[in-house]
């Protein structure tokens, strides 16, 4: 009895001590992406990208304690909450244009790289961080060459 119990605090003790160097993790590489937004003046910036991270990280681990082993249920449930804030930033403008699609990606990703943490899979939330970022920035200047390009848009179907 003595055994289990103290395997049990042990256990315990170990997990407290790992999750803030993970939640710092998490807020690190939110803050990162969120940097990039924040340097474009896009809504969605530095705090609401490292939240979002951290956030995604706790739920995540709370859902790896105590989840009942239904990891991929409390990921869809980090899925779902991130995209209604998402939804929250899409926009279509009086011209027609829809706005916001790039930020509410920004924030599923932000919330993957944070669940990732929170699971401990380290090199899936660099990558993704990676991945975002060149997407956010390396792929700017060929989209400003394709919107040159493209011929101008009629007026949108009804």
């Amino acid at each position: 009895m003595a055994g289990a119990w103290h395997d049990h605090w042990t256990s315990a003790l170990a997990r407290f001590a790992e999750s803030p160097a993970l939640l710092l993790l998490a807020l690190l590489l939110g803050t990162a992406i969120g940097a990039e937004r924040e340097y474009r003046q896009h809504a969605g910036g530095l705090r609401t990208c490292a939240l979002i991270a951290a956030a995604a990280c706790v739920f995540a681990r709370l859902v790896a304690e105590h989840g009942g082993g239904n990891t991929a249920a409390g990921i869809g449930a980090i899925a779902t909450g991130v995209g209604f804030l998402g939804a929250g930033v899409i926009t279509r403008l009086p011209s027609g244009e829809i706005v916001g699609l790039s930020t509410a990606a920004t924030f599923w990703g932000t919330a993957a790289i944070g669940a990732a943490v929170g699971l401990a899979e380290f090199g899936l939330a660099f990558m993704l961080s990676l991945a975002m970022l060149f997407a956010q920035e390396a792929l700017r200047p060929i989209t400003a060459l394709i919107a040159r390009r493209q011929p101008p848009r009629g007026p949108e179907p009804k």
